[in-house]
């Protein structure tokens, strides 16, 4: 009810109050009038009594009409709240089907990315690496012989002039540095071919609650330990930064350790690469964050940062600022997919020469059925 319309029926109802008090004091008025004899007195009173039942019944019209305005306005404003109930329900029933049917169509252009990048390298596959397989492996037969070459011909029987033999080791030399090369392409051909495969398997697998905490800290003594030498030599710090409380989050623990091994050996890379060209305090620091209904994963070096020509381009499959022989270039473009499966997001901040932070945020609860 609108307040306006509260306070013309409450000052309404007073007026008809003291209207009733009047009428009241001017019966007892009249009474005593006619008791003792008051000439005119009677009349008059009789008259303004006339008049205060007029008054009153002209007040009491209002005051229904007031009241039936009130409920009219009332009613309208129940059934206005109604409707824009009914309205905010329904818009967010349908602000939740959009944002599924976004999640769904994400999810489709990932399904069909990936799929036509299996078609097109499906057939290829095997076809690339049993060849390079026989490279490498008579690359390295063809080492091994010339070793035994090497061996004969510096044996003391062999009858030969000098400058022959010089020229014949300098040919052994020259030649072993060729199959020496291209067994490097190939081990590198076989690292790609890998990572290819590795790009056709289905990323979703059955979920588990896991310990947040302990898969970062697990993760955090593996690099330690691949890297104690490193880490000695250039006295790296690395920090963990825990979770007060244990926290179980539903996930896939084979597939997340491999997003953080992959972040941690990035962090790692980055502060060797700038070590070499600079002294400064290294290090990598991990950080756990809760929020309402997610947790944070934050992977944070003062390494050589990265350029921002190249930060939209990071993700992309075989994209990498590493050497081939170090890497093909999947860490990253993988690590989101995984987790993109785990109904997370993935952020990475960074300035050249500075430091990279990697945000991987995950849901704390998710329908593990559909993932499963």
């Amino acid at each position: 009810m609108a307040d306006f319309n509260v306070k013309e029926i409450q000052s309404l109802k007073f007026r008809i109050q003291v209207v009733e008090q009047l009428s009241v004091v001017g019966v007892i008025l009249m009474v005593l009038g006619w008791w003792y004899s008051w000439e005119g007195s009677v009349s008059i009173i009789l008259t303004l009594l006339i008049i205060f039942q007029i008054i009153k019944w002209r007040f009491r019209k209002q005051l229904k009409q007031k009241e039936y305005l009130a409920r009219v306005v009332e009613e309208r404003t129940i059934e206005l709240r109604v409707q824009r109930d009914q309205v905010m329900k329904e818009s967010k029933e349908l602000a939740d089907a959009l944002e599924a049917l976004a999640e769904a169509q994400d999810e489709l252009v990932r399904s069909e990315r990936l799929a036509t990048v299996g078609n097109l390298t499906k057939g290829l596959l095997d076809r690339i690496l049993n060849p390079v397989n026989y490279i490498n492996n008579f690359a390295d037969l063809s080492v091994d012989l010339l070793k035994q070459l090497e061996r004969n011909l510096a044996s003391p029987d062999v009858k030969m002039s000098e400058e022959l033999h010089e020229d014949t080791m300098e040919l052994i030399t020259m030649i072993t540095g060729n199959l020496t090369k291209i067994t490097e392409h190939g081990v590198n051909t076989v690292r790609i071919v890998k990572a290819m495969e590795e790009l056709m398997k289905d990323q979703k697998a059955h979920m588990v609650p896991a310990d947040v905490n302990n898969l970062c800290k697990v993760n955090l003594d593996i690099i330690s330990k691949q890297y104690h030498k490193e880490i000695a030599e250039h006295n790296i710090k690395l920090s963990f930064d825990c979770l007060t409380l244990s926290l179980m989050i539903d996930m896939n623990i084979e597939q997340m350790s491999k997003v953080l091994i992959h972040l941690l050996n990035n962090s790692m890379y980055a502060l060797l690469k700038k070590a070499e060209k600079q002294t400064f305090s290294p290090e990598i620091a991990v950080k756990l964050e809760k929020q309402n209904s997610s947790v944070s994963i934050k992977v944070y070096d003062n390494g050589n940062g990265i350029e921002e020509s190249i930060k939209d381009k990071i993700f992309e499959p075989f994209f990498t600022t590493k050497p081939t022989s170090l890497a093909s270039g999947t860490g990253l473009y993988l690590s989101r997919e995984i987790v993109l499966n785990h109904k997370g997001s993935i952020q990475v901040e960074s300035e050249k020469d500075q430091y990279t932070e990697v945000t991987v945020i995950l849901p704390i609860y998710q329908n593990t059925e559909s993932n499963g």
